[in-house]
Order: C-alpha cells, then structure tokens, then sequence
C-alpha cells in the first residue's frame, strides 16, 4: 500500500499541507484569519461523518473569537490596549492588568528564569533603538545608547503582585513586546476549545513560526513536518513526526536591519544589547504546548548549544533542533531528538 505522508514546510516560509487517504481526496476544512500580525490557519479533520464545512467552521467560532480577545489584550501592534497602557505605565507604580496579560506576564517571567534570562520580552526598548520598531536611524546605536537601554530591559524589573493581579514596570520606559510567546499561547487556547468542540484530528498554524497539532492524521502516526532549507527552497533538510505536540522555529532570516553592508536580527541578546551574533540560523523545539515551544525556540536562538544541552537534559520532554553555518555549511545539533534518516 502506497504511504501518504503530511508535509508542512517549516521555515519562515508558507506552509504547504496535502494528503491522500486510500487514493480519496482529503476531507480537511481549512480556516484562515488574520491575527496577531499574521495568518492564522486552522486545518481541521471533521469529527463525524456526514459534517459539513458549514457545520466545521462553526465550530472554530468560539476558537478564532478567544484567539481575537487575547489579541485585544496583549499585542503590541495595537495602540491603546491593556498591553499599551501597561507600557505607558513604566516607572509609574503597579497597574491591575486583565488575566489574559496577566497569565502572559507570569509565563514570561518563568520563562526567563528558567533560561537564565535568555528568554526575555521586555527587550522593547532594544527593538526601539535599532529602529526596528520605527524605523528611525540608519546607523548603529553607540555603546553609550546601548547601556542606556539596557537599564530599561529585564524581567527582574517586572514586579508582580498576585494577590492584586498587578504589574509594575519599575523603570520609566520599560516596554514588554510578547511576539515571541502569544502566538504560541493563542494556538494553545484554540486546541483546547476545538477539542472541548469534538475536534479529533487537526492542525493550527500562526504565520510560518509556530505549529500546534490535535491528534494525529487519519489512518496516522502523526504529522510530519518538513524544515525547508535556507539554500535550496526545494529541499528539505529534515524532517519530523510531531502527534499531539507543538513545533516552533525561530529564525531571523527575514526580520533584520541591514547597516553597512551587515545585517542584524530581530532577536536580540538582553545581556549584551546585541541582536544575537552566533552562527545559529534556526532554531526548531518540540513540546507539548504552543507556549512553550514559542518561548524556547526564541531561547535557544540566543543561548549556545552547550546551554541549550544544559537546559534539555532537565527538561528531557524538549526536543531540539538547530541548525549552525559556518563557511557556507550546514551543522545540525540534535537534542532529544534522532535523526530522520536513523
């Protein structure tokens, strides 16, 4: 029997699924909408025979709606939202913050300690200086600029009170951006709504940054998720059988500022001020949850592999692939994971 596979390209590129089932056509109903700053897809598997798309799309309702109210709360790309008042806040004493930032604000700080402070958002103020945000300068920020911000970053300077539900940013121009965590969080509340609907078999996407499955495929392992490589946008340079799970890949192959014929990331060290200068090109986690693997991915861009070793051999349920270049070649690092030719 001829075996049929799920392809997702991975890659900061689009993501392209197709199947065959028993030589039919597929069934899958695919839902798309904008979100968050990008497009959120939902490709969903009906629960039942006899369903129609009508009755599929439906159902993602309730899903697309929460993803559209935590949007409301915690995006930066809106101007005069709970996030945005929080930021204006800075240096102005604690503020009651809704539950949607508030749960985003406590991840983000366990987060942060647990990667020994390689995870986090309140970077803000860095993305503000180099121009990524507005884009104001077309030349370096000076070593001076670059303290100076500095004293503004930290999410040790983020002080929450849980008994209040309140968030103090303690110094005057702090300012959170959680695009490396929301995302993944918005596809978690959307799995556990449409399977609270029926849902089975199903696969949720944000932009080309973040996967969260539900279940497996029909008459399947699992999803199998192809990572594309950076050279060659036919080939692909790995591949991985996700059930279940969630897959994130950080990169900055397309969000970077180019300054004197060099070109800077968008992800940034919060030691150094730095966009992140190691030889890492993409950085791919495996886990259970969308939130964790958004966080993780963007941690492990900014640590180096012997850290990211450190930090998986405590968390054995992580699963990492990165890919390094040096001198115009490709070095893969495995962690938690095989192979897939093995």
């Amino acid at each position: 029997m001829k075996k049929y596979f799920y392809y997702i390209f991975l890659f900061f590129i689009l993501f392209v699924l197709s199947c065959s089932l028993n030589g039919e056509t597929n069934n899958a109903v695919t839902v798309r909408f904008p979100a968050m700053g990008t497009e959120f897809v939902f490709i969903l598997y009906p629960p039942s025979e006899g369903m129609l798309e009508e009755d599929i799309r439906n159902l993602c309702e309730p899903a697309i709606n929460a993803i559209y109210r935590l949007e409301k709360h915690i995006s930066h790309y809106l101007p005069d939202n709970d996030l945005a008042r929080l930021n204006q806040s800075a240096g102005s004493g604690a503020v009651k913050v809704n539950n949607d930032l508030f749960e985003v604000i406590r991840w983000s700080k366990q987060y942060w300690e647990c990667t020994d402070g390689a995870f986090d958002p309140s970077v803000g103020p860095l993305l503000d200086l180099w121009g990524f945000y507005r884009k104001n300068r077309e030349d370096i920020p000076s070593e001076r600029e670059i303290n100076e911000a500095l004293k503004k970053v930290g999410m040790d300077k983020v002080k929450i009170n849980m008994d209040e539900q309140s968030v103090e940013l303690a110094v005057p121009g702090m300012r959170l951006d959680f695009g490396a965590i929301g995302k993944g969080l918005a596809l978690d509340r959307a799995k556990t709504i449409l399977k609270e609907q029926g849902i089975k078999s199903g696969i949720l996407h944000a932009g080309t940054s973040s996967i969260v499955a539900i279940g497996t495929p029909p008459y399947m392992a699992g999803w199998k998720i192809g990572i594309r490589s950076p050279y060659n946008k036919s080939e692909t340079i790995e591949e991985f059988l996700i059930n279940d799970e969630s897959l994130s890949t950080s990169s900055v192959s397309e969000q970077y500022l180019e300054r004197k014929g060099r070109k800077y990331g968008h992800i940034f060290n919060p030691k150094t001020g730095m966009p992140v200068g190691n030889n890492i090109i993409t950085s791919t986690v495996i886990c259970k949850t969308g939130t964790e693997s958004d966080a993780l991915s963007t941690s492990f861009f900014v640590l180096d592999v012997d850290k990211t070793k450190e930090y998986c051999k405590k968390f054995p349920d992580v699963k990492v692939f990165l890919v390094s270049e040096s001198n115009n070649k490709l070095d893969k690092q495995y962690i938690n994971l095989k192979p897939s030719e093995e």
